[in-house]
């Protein structure tokens, strides 16, 4: 892939924001007057032959660091990255960027990276996010990345997310990580840390140890994902390793003691056993406040009602013989469902992935049992390589995915519909690919927005034009 660099290019309308770097440390522009995305037609990208393969991964390393800095729209950590999310503050026209590290043992970072616009306007003026099919991107060339914000943390963040509503506050800045508990976290404009960064601040502690046994051993269940109401931000709800499920309201701070110091913390709402075994990811619907899905090790997705936490909904699960895989003390089913995310414009559309699947899971609610669509990232067998994130686009039935082919996918999941023999409909052809050095680790969409793309690779996020 080549990449071009315009060292000389300036913004003629930057104009200093509040949100800026508090060290004024930034790099330089890039012109981005192309985008490195594919536009699929008639074979989607494959991985090169392995005498190929060797080539590049020699010609890799040799020329690495020079690529890296050639890269314009990208940020290079000194930590591997996982997890991201993307959301931009209308109201001075900044982007935020959350990133966390993922490395063993208790030494990992949480980033926060502001992004400034560059290109022919250096503005973004609101358009149809679809045109005759095609995304329509004109403005904005690219985007200079800069590190604003960063705090030490222990254990790997499995999941992140802004607040939903976080473009209506201004300068409040707000976040939420999970790991072995749930924190919420803000970034302070009034407070600068040793390296002249602004400070992040955690605000919340959320855990679930309720038994007294997890209190007197100071343990906690970990947290495997959460979900951040969209409708009403004062609510969370988190799936854990326990097999529970707890909807927090943030509403109603309490004060808990952790470890001799006493920390905020949010009133449980409710707490249920949701699966059999661990739940690994859980979603609301969308423009809902009371339904909610959640998949887990059982190999099942369930739907919830707050209004009538009795009875659920199995929607989908494996309807062949599950086998158990055992690693060391450990185990986990084969069929087991890790990944889950909600479409944005229909209530209807859920898609998830498996363990160490090449395939996209499509269900319908009003048709469950039988996905309505697979999405096949192997590409009708030809590559055989897991998918690790899927999301769906903010305002249409486009679902962003990356894997460990190195490749971040587009597919399209807008005419879906169920064969009349009751089988799925199988896509084996996405509409546009982008191709990293690395396996993806985590991709998402420049939120509320959708015209670009974050892509999680190695110690690199790089933003994709669409």
């Amino acid at each position: 892939m080549e990449w071009r660099k315009n060292s000389t290019f300036q913004n003629p309308n930057y104009i200093q924001s509040p949100f800026s770097s508090p060290t004024n440390n930034r790099n330089q522009y890039y012109n981005a007057n192309y985008s490195p995305i594919s536009v699929i037609r008639n074979q989607p990208l494959l991985p090169p032959s392995f005498q190929d393969q060797a080539q590049i991964n020699n010609d890799s390393q040799q020329n690495n660091e020079d690529f890296e800095n050639q890269r314009f729209s990208y940020y290079m950590s000194s930590f591997p990255l996982y997890c991201c999310d993307w959301t931009t503050i209308n109201e001075y026209d900044t982007e935020c960027i959350a990133l966390s590290s993922y490395k063993e043992g208790l030494n990992n970072k949480l980033h926060i990276l502001h992004g400034l616009k560059y290109g022919k306007e250096a503005t973004f003026e609101e358009d149809e996010d679809m045109i005759n099919g095609s995304f329509e991107n004109d403005n904005i060339e690219g985007f200079d990345f800069h590190k604003v914000s960063e705090i030490d943390i222990d254990y790997p963040v499995t999941n992140l997310q802004w607040d939903p509503m976080m473009s209506k506050y201004g300068l409040n800045e707000r976040l939420a990580t999970s790991s072995e508990v749930l924190r919420l976290y803000k970034v302070d404009h009034d407070s600068y840390d040793n390296n002249g960064d602004y400070q992040l601040v955690q605000t919340h502690y959320l855990t679930n140890n309720n038994s007294k046994a997890q209190k007197e051993m100071m343990t906690n269940p970990p947290v495997t994902s959460f979900d951040w109401n969209k409708v009403d931000n004062s609510i969370i709800i988190t799936s854990s390793v326990d097999t529970t499920c707890t909807v927090w309201d943030l509403n109603r701070s309490i004060s808990i003691d952790n470890q001799g110091h006493k920390v905020d913390s949010a009133a449980v709402k409710t707490q249920l056993i949701a699966h059999d075994s661990e739940v690994f990811d859980v979603k609301f619907l969308n423009d809902s406040t009371n339904l909610f899905a959640s998949v887990g090790n059982d190999g099942s997705m369930r739907i919830f009602d707050l209004r009538s936490l009795e009875h659920s909904t199995i929607i989908y699960e494996p309807s062949n013989d599950v086998k158990i895989k055992s690693s060391n003390s450990s185990s986990y089913n084969s069929k087991a469902l890790i990944k889950l995310d909600t479409s944005n414009i229909d209530q209807h559309y859920l898609a998830t992935i498996g363990v160490n699947s090449d395939q996209i899971i499509i269900i319908d609610t009003r048709m469950p049992g039988v996905p309505v669509s697979i999405l096949d990232g192997s590409f009708d067998g030809l590559t055989n390589t897991a998918i690790n994130s899927i999301k769906w686009h903010p305002s249409s039935n486009f679902l962003l995915s990356g894997g460990d082919d190195c490749q971040s996918l587009v597919w399209d999941c807008n005419n879906l519909f169920q064969n009349k023999n009751d089988s799925s409909m199988i896509i084996n052809s996405p509409v546009m690919a982008y191709q990293d050095n690395l396996e993806i680790n985590n991709v998402c969409w420049r939120g509320g927005q959708g015209d670009w793309m974050g892509v999680v690779s190695g110690k690199g996020f790089q933003a994709v034009s669409i």
